[in-house]
């Protein structure tokens, strides 16, 4: 609307300068006419402003202003000479226009009412039909040179609407598609953003100057700060001694061996971590190496693993040749309790070696019975599974062992289970676990002790998981003897064989099931086992 209002202005303003300082020009004669076409268009716009609020249809709306547009350029060159008025290069600055705006299909039909009205506005000027506003001699054209002028202009009409709606529907199409792409970009980099901040790897990005510049979920919650604690902060103030290994890699020719490293790490809470860290470029979209990308993770758990693992290694070499060891001793046991029943039943003994015969009978048995406990420890564990209900194995274990001099009326025995407690597993062997569970709890217990039971899924280190909680408020166990009470032969118990717990933990992780032990002295001990649900029950 406001191009209109600005060339209309400054070709009709200059033809009214030119009518006052040439007189006699016959570019424009009537200034009053030039006055009321100038007031005419700017009353139009006025109009066209306030419709434009109004009206909704505005593909319409402007089909209406490039033809009123159109009247309004043949009423100009009608006013400046008709055939020989210098301003029909006007309708050519309408189709433009009008192809921008409506695209093709409003550019040909802008082109055809202007070589329609030029058509008509010529053949009539030159029959003299009507006469134009123009001082001076008329000119004497032939007839050819008119149809010659008003085929050249429509032609031209015509082309101008063809290759700016052309070039009109290609920008359009350019536009759409980088929308379209921004759109894709703008998902693209909300998505990476998602999954960085999603992902249980520590990220960390860095500038050249080795100074945070990003921080994702996973990095801000094992090292207890955000982002705003540490932007633009030195990597080394968040994780010390990371910068010189960072130097170290850039300085070796062997960046690949260095570039994946363990380290320890404590939080301000004092809180250890083992670890992994890995480090790359980072580019920007020139390629350039704008900083780099820190990733790390927890492996504190791995380590610990990885240990366990060498550890079951070692024992298992051990165990073997314990259990051939054994098998050795048992004979020749068997053999000299054999030979003691029958000393002692032919022999006339007296006073005191009676009750020596009887410590070597009792000794020799208790030697047995621990070389027993010994070889079911190193044989193999052979899990038959089936589906089961963890409480029913629980309550069975409970109700026996209520009936023995340990849990008989001293001990009290809470249970809270779920409603849904089904696992795989081996009816049998979990109902030894349970029970040497009992057994140990009993012992660390006063009477008035009490063992709580719980079973469900609540636990957010093991999801999807069935976990088991016993809780007693015994005497509970030194911190620096936790780590050591499932291992064999570990006992704190005169006469104990230390292979209780042993077994226990075996056919948990046999399973495929994780147990863990909190404990503190005075208060009592928590004992956690997670075992996987396996298949669900039709």
């Amino acid at each position: 609307m406001f191009f209109r209002v600005v060339i209309i202005s400054v070709l009709l303003w200059t033809s009214v300068i030119l009518q006052i300082t040439e007189k006699g020009s016959q570019l424009v004669p009537d200034v009053k006419l030039i006055y009321f076409l100038i007031a005419f268009t700017y009353f139009l716009t006025a109009i066209y402003i306030l419709l434009f609020r109004i009206l909704k249809n505005l593909k319409i709306f402007a089909y209406i202003q490039f033809f009123l547009d159109v009247f309004i350029v043949t009423a100009l060159i009608f006013i400046t000479g008709g055939i020989e008025s210098i301003f029909a290069f006007l309708y050519i600055v309408i189709v433009i226009s009008a192809s921008i705006v409506l695209y093709r299909s409003g550019g040909f039909l802008t082109a055809s009412l202007s070589g329609i009205l030029y058509g008509v506005l010529v053949d009539l000027d030159y029959y003299g039909i009507i006469s134009p506003y123009i001082s001076g001699a008329k000119l004497s054209y032939k007839e050819s040179d008119i149809f010659y002028n008003i085929f050249i202009n429509i032609v031209a009409f015509y082309l101008v609407a063809f290759l700016s709606g052309y070039l009109a529907e290609q920008l359009k199409r350019a536009g759409e598609e980088l929308i379209e792409k921004e759109i894709d970009y703008e998902e693209l980099k909300i998505l990476n953003n998602d999954i960085i901040q999603n992902i249980q790897t520590g990220v960390i990005t860095i500038n050249t100057n080795n100074e945070i510049i990003s921080i994702n979920r996973q990095a801000e919650k094992i090292t207890e700060t955000t982002l705003e604690d540490v932007y633009l902060k030195p990597i080394g103030d968040l994780l010390s001694g990371i910068a010189s290994k960072i130097k170290r890699i850039e300085n070796t020719r062997y960046k690949d061996s260095l570039n994946r490293w363990t380290m320890e790490y404590e939080t301000k809470h004092k809180k250890r971590y083992v670890l992994g860290f890995s480090v790359s470029p980072l580019k920007n979209a020139r390629r350039k190496t704008v900083g780099k990308i820190i990733l790390f993770q927890d492996i504190t758990r791995l380590m610990e693993m990885e240990e366990e693992v060498k550890k079951s290694d070692r024992l298992a070499t051990l165990g073997k040749l314990a259990a051939n060891l054994a098998h050795e001793i048992r004979n020749p046991l068997a053999a000299m309790s054999g030979s003691i029943q029958i000393l002692k039943n032919e022999l006339s003994l007296e006073g005191k070696n009676v009750n020596l015969m009887e410590i070597i009978l009792q000794e020799i048995d208790r030697l047995n019975h621990l070389i027993t406990n010994f070889l079911m420890y190193a044989k193999p564990i052979e899990v038959k599974k089936e589906m089961l209900d963890i409480t029913s194995v629980i309550n069975e274990t409970i109700a026996v062992f209520k009936n023995t001099p340990k849990g008989e009326s001293r001990i009290g025995i809470e249970t809270t289970f779920s409603d849904d407690a089904n696992m795989e597993g081996d009816f049998q062997q979990l109902k030894q676990v349970f029970w040497n569970i009992f057994l140990n709890s009993s012992d660390a217990i006063s009477d008035g002790g009490t063992i709580k039971v719980s079973v469900g899924e609540n636990n957010e280190d093991y999801r999807g998981f069935l976990v088991i909680k016993i809780t007693d408020n015994g005497a509970g166990i030194e911190e620096d003897i936790q780590s050591s009470i499932f291992d064999p032969f570990f006992s704190t118990k005169d006469g104990g064989t230390g292979l209780g717990l042993s077994t226990v933990k075996q056919i948990v992780e046999a399973h495929g099931g994780v147990i863990e032990v909190d404990s503190k002295v005075g208060v009592g001990t928590d004992i956690l086992i997670a075992f996987p649900r396996g298949q669900s029950p039709l």
